[in-house]
Formats: structure tokens, C-alpha cells, sequence
């Protein structure tokens, strides 16, 4: 069993001598290492060949000035280890900030619309716009930003743009919303059935209706037209610069979903990765970036197929693991659960892979050296990948457990809390999709109920049993704040902040939000010491200090990856 993280303090002056030579001297600083040890925090950092090689105080750089290393006075500003985001779409965050910056030049955003009647008049603005034929895309609508428990129908759609076919991504990524037009044109007739692993939602009549559900979105987002070259090259750019400029050193990309932002397995994810490489060959992205290759899709069979000299993409960037996706997401309905769902009795969701089939492409996976990770929101998802991996570590009881993943372990039956803390596979967490601790309409509360809220998003309770966590954002729209994922990792409902002493849980909190899970071997402990990573960041206060509130006005003054500056005044 994984021994749980536990709140550490600050550590005292290391010895002054540095532990190998010096290429950098951070002073004026206060280091929060999260080390066990107490007494006088250090005040200066020794930096050299991508590691700490020292820790100490005013005296002890007098001395290191003797390597003749430059010296960078950070004003008094707390330096502590950086942040990795252990699961985020960069390229959808970056189309999500050029699109902003554009003004909706690519496809609309939805995020802030509160009723259907607003999605309908700003569709129908962009078909005034458009000439008839063209295609009306957006992105980040919500029947719960609405009031409403019921996803919507293309009958507004169908108001506002009848000469344009229309395909609006849901918040989530795992829904779209389309008119008639678009229905139509990608053939999806009225006696349609429903694709393997996907589903059209239907009316009364039976006939689809106007959302699509997983796999159901793959005919119409075939006929989308794709995002130009500059256009990609330059959202991967703008995603790596807003990550480093909050404090992220290190990004595990869960797979690039289709613009305008939905899961589709037969896009051209080949073009995509090949435009990775290109914007990082022209500038060199300041984050180290791990991809997850979604499968089954073309793009991981030439992996499989290529072997280890295809993973290296660049000194940044390499591949790392297979995405495989075992169901939807709760927003939609789209999770697979055990039960019907509490707020709709006639759906338990929409199982995308079965056990048989995660085991298979996990095994293929596994034998190219890839670790593999599989997407599981409800409770049946992950079961399946459970039993999935519980069948390959007991045939191969050797293997590395850390190359085993489940995204989200959103929803879980009791015993599968034990079971994955049992195996000791990676369970990447997103404490962002928690409510706040007094909200009542929780997500769990509505769509598991009442009885089963206290299962769905249970970090603490995972992490009290041991588990292996792995903190990340799933942005695949624009970002949050600087530290949002450390604050939400302490504040919201069932994350590590409940029930434990206040001093405790912001270092625990943090060291969750920087703790690295390699592609295989053990976890990378985060603390500051002679020998650590230099991957640092460097902060306006101290988020140990002050009340909850205030986190959120800290701001990152600086990162540090691998020993040089990625974000910051210096580079």
C-alpha cells in the first residue's frame, strides 16, 4: 500500500558548501522546501546543471559569488517546488486563448450563456455573419448554467441558423449539441441507430434530437472544417506560455480533442502532433510536455507500430502513454454507472470500452513501453479498468503499477476504493470538480444522489486510504487563476483541506500539485534539497500565510524548469 503524503515544514540552512558547480545564485527569497526539517527557512539557492546544489543564507552566497555564477536578487519574493498538471489539453487551452483573444473568431464561447435563449440569438448573430452553408461552431454550454436538468433539443439551433449546419461543444468535451442541418449533412437519418460507444439522445418520437453523446459526435465532426497550421502552432504556443506563467513546469497532455473541443478518435490527431513539433522546433515550449496518445485511433497504431525511437518527439516533448476512454462524463450522462442515474432513471450513462477491450490495447500499450491510461468517470468505467488491470498485474505481477493510470476515478463503488489503492495504480485527480463545501446541489448529489455523493469525487478519502494521486486541471478551455489548483485542492468538498489542521493541509496541498508521476518508476518527491530538480516557483507570498481567501491574490513572479527561467524577469 502507498504510504499517504503528510504535511511537512519548512526546511532549515542546509550546509553552505554547494553540491556541484554553480550556473545560478537565487537570493533574497524565502524557500519553502517542504522539508521535514525546522528552523530558519533558507534564503538563497544555488543552481547548476538543471539541479539545486545548494541551499543557505547571506553568508553562504558570499562564498558561492566565488564560482562566479550570475546572481539574481528576487526581491523578497517565496520560492517553493513548481507545479505539474498531471492532466490538461494544451491544445484545446490554447485554441480557448487565441479564440478569446480574437474575439470568437473561431468558434463562439458559450461558457457565459445562462439560458437557451442566449445560445439561440448568439448563434443566430454568427449566421447573420456567415454565408449560408458555412458552419456555426461553438463551445462551453451547460443545462446547468441554465437551471435545467434537461439537455437541450436543435429546435433552437434550427430557429437561428436553418441555411447553416451548427455543432456546439458541451463544457465537458463529451457532448455536442447540432441542428437538423448538420444531422443531414453528416447522414445520420430519423431511424438512426446508436454507434458503438456513442448515443443519440432522442425525443418522443424516438428520433435523435439534437445531442450527440461520446462516439455519436465522430459523423458530424468529420465534416468540421479543422483549425489552420498557424493557427495550432500558435494555441500550443499560447498554452505552454499561460501554463509556465502560472507556475507549471510539467504537463501530462491527455489527448487533443477536435475543435472546437470534444473527444473524436477519428480526427487527424497525426497532423496535430506533427504541428506540436513543429512550434516547439521553431521556439522551444517552456514546459516539458508528456502526451497521451488517444487509441483506438490511427495515430497510436503508428505509434505502437513506429517503436521507442517514435516516442522522442523532442528534448520537450515525448509520448508517454495510450489514452484509452472507458466511458463519458456526468455533466452529459455520458458516465457509466451501476445504477440508473438519480435525476434520469431511463440512462446509466454510455460505456465506451469493455473490460476485454481495455485489457487488449492496455496490453499493447504495455509491450511498446507506453503506460496506459484510461479515462473512467462512473462507477461501472471504473470497475471495468479495475478488473482490466487487476487481470494484466496478476498475469505480470512485476510490472510498474505507476504505468497504470485512471483519469478522474470520479465515481466508484466501495470496494473498487479499496481495490485501486490495493493495486497501487496512479489515480489522476481533479479537485477543481469539486462544489465548495456548503454548496447542496452538488454534481454527485444530482446526478448519483444523495446516498452516493460522498463516493463521487472523494480525494481525501483516497488519499487517506493510501492511494496514489496524481493532482491535475483537465483545462481544456482558459485557464484559472495561478494557484487555482492548489487552492482547489484545499478548499473544495471532499478535497484534502476538509478535516485536517490548517498549516497541514496547505503543505499537503501543495505537494500534490507538484508531486511528478514518471511515466514508470516511483513518484519524484517534490522537496527542496541539495540534488532536487531546480524546477521552482517563485511566488509574490507565501500560500502557507494568510487566510483561505487571500491565496487567490498570490501571484507568480517567476519559473524556474530545469535551473533556467521559463516565466519571469529573467531568461
Amino acid at each position: 500500500m502507498a504510504r499517504p503524503l503528510v504535511g511537512l515544514a519548512v526546511a532549515g540552512c542546509a550546509a553552505s558548501q554547494p553540491a556541484g558547480p554553480i550556473d545560478r545564485i537565487l537570493t533574497g527569497v524565502t524557500v519553502v522546501s517542504l522539508d521535514s526539517a525546522t528552523g530558519a527557512a533558507p534564503t538563497a539557492l544555488a543552481l547548476g546543471g538543471g539541479r539545486v546544489v545548494g541551499l543557505g543564507n547571506d553568508d553562504s552566497v558570499s562564498r558561492w559569488r566565488a564560482s562566479g555564477a550570475p546572481v539574481t536578487d528576487l526581491g523578497g519574493a517565496v520560492i517553493g517546488p513548481a507545479f505539474v498538471d498531471h492532466h490538461v489539453h494544451l491544445y484545446n487551452v490554447g485554441l480557448a486563448l487565441l479564440n478569446h483573444a480574437e474575439a470568437d473568431r473561431l468558434f463562439l464561447d458559450l461558457s457565459g450563456a445562462t439560458t437557451v435563449a442566449a445560445v439561440e440569438r448568439m448563434v443566430a448573430d454568427r449566421a447573420a455573419r456567415t454565408p449560408a452553408g458555412g458552419w456555426i461552431l461553438g463551445a462551453g454550454w451547460s443545462q446547468g448554467a441554465w437551471g435545467s436538468a434537461a439537455l437541450p433539443t436543435s429546435d433552437p439551433l434550427d430557429r437561428a441558423a436553418p441555411q447553416h449546419p451548427v455543432f456546439l461543444g458541451r463544457t465537458d468535451g463529451h457532448a455536442g449539441w447540432v441542428n437538423r442541418r448538420a444531422l443531414e449533412l453528416a447522414g445520420v437519418t430519423p431511424d438512426a441507430s446508436d454507434p458503438p460507444g456513442g448515443r443519440f439522445e432522442r425525443g418522443g418520437d424516438g428520433r435523435p434530437s439534437g445531442v450527440l453523446l461520446e462516439r455519436a459526435n465522430e459523423p458530424v465532426m468529420a465534416l468540421i472544417p479543422v483549425p489552420s497550421d498557424e493557427d495550432v502552432m500558435a494555441a500550443f504556443r499560447m498554452a505552454a506560455d499561460s501554463l509556465a506563467a502560472r507556475g507549471v513546469v510539467e504537463v501530462y497532455d491527455a489527448g487533443f480533442l477536435a475543435a472546437p473541443g470534444v473527444v473524436a478518435l477519428e480526427a487527424d490527431l497525426g497532423r496535430l502532433l506533427q504541428l506540436l513539433r513543429r512550434a516547439d522546433s521553431i521556439a522551444p515550449l517552456p514546459i516539458q510536455v508528456n502526451l497521451m496518445i488517444p487509441a483506438p485511433t490511427r495515430l497510436a497504431d503508428s505509434i505502437l507500430a513506429a517503436g521507442p525511437a517514435g516516442r522522442e518527439v523532442s528534448p520537450r516533448i515525448r509520448i508517454s502513454h495510450l489514452k484509452l476512454f472507458g466511458d463519458g462524463a456526468l455533466g452529459s450522462r455520458g458516465a457509466a454507472l451501476t445504477h440508473p442515474y438519480a435525476d434520469d432513471a431511463a440512462t446509466r450513462g454510455v460505456p465506451r470500452m469493455t473490460t476485454a477491450e481495455i485489457q487488449t490495447w492496455t496490453r499493447r500499450g504495455l509491450a511498446a513501453g507506453l503506460g496506459v491510461a484510461t479515462h473512467a468517470i462512473g462507477d461501472e468505467a471504473v470497475d471495468r479498468a479495475l478488473d482490466a488491470y487487476e487481470a494484466i498485474l496478476a498475469a505480470d505481477p512485476g510490472l510498474d503499477r505507476h504505468r497504470l493510470r485512471i483519469e478522474h476515478f470520479s465515481s466508484a463503488r466501495d470496494e473498487d476504493f479499496a481495490r485501486a489503492v490495493r493495486l497501487g495504480v496512479v489515480l489522476s485527480i481533479q479537485s477543481n470538480f469539486n462544489g465548495l463545501p456548503g454548496d447542496t446541489a452538488s454534481l454527485g448529489h444530482l446526478r448519483i444522489g444523495p446516498e452516493g455523493e460522498p463516493r463521487v469525487y472523494a480525494w481525501n478519502r483516497l488519499h487517506d486510504l493510501g492511494a496514489e494521486l496524481a493532482e491535475g486541471s483537465d483545462y481544456f478551455t482558459r485557464p484559472a487563476g495561478p494557484l487555482a489548483g492548489l487552492i482547489a485542492t484545499l478548499t473544495r468538498r471532499h478535497a484534502v483541506g476538509e478535516h485536517r489542521a490548517d498549516p497541514a493541509a496547505r503543505i499537503l496541498a501543495w505537494r500534490l500539485n507538484a508531486r511528478r508521476f514518471p511515466p514508470s518508476g516511483p513518484a519524484v518527491d517534490p522537496t527542496i534539497r541539495p540534488g532536487s530538480a531546480a524546477d521552482l516557483v517563485v511566488l509574490s507570498a507565501d500560500p502557507r500565510a494568510g487566510t483561505r481567501e487571500a491565496l487567490d491574490g498570490i501571484r507568480v513572479i517567476a519559473t524556474v524548469r530545469a535551473g533556467r527561467f521559463s516565466f519571469g524577469p529573467v531568461r
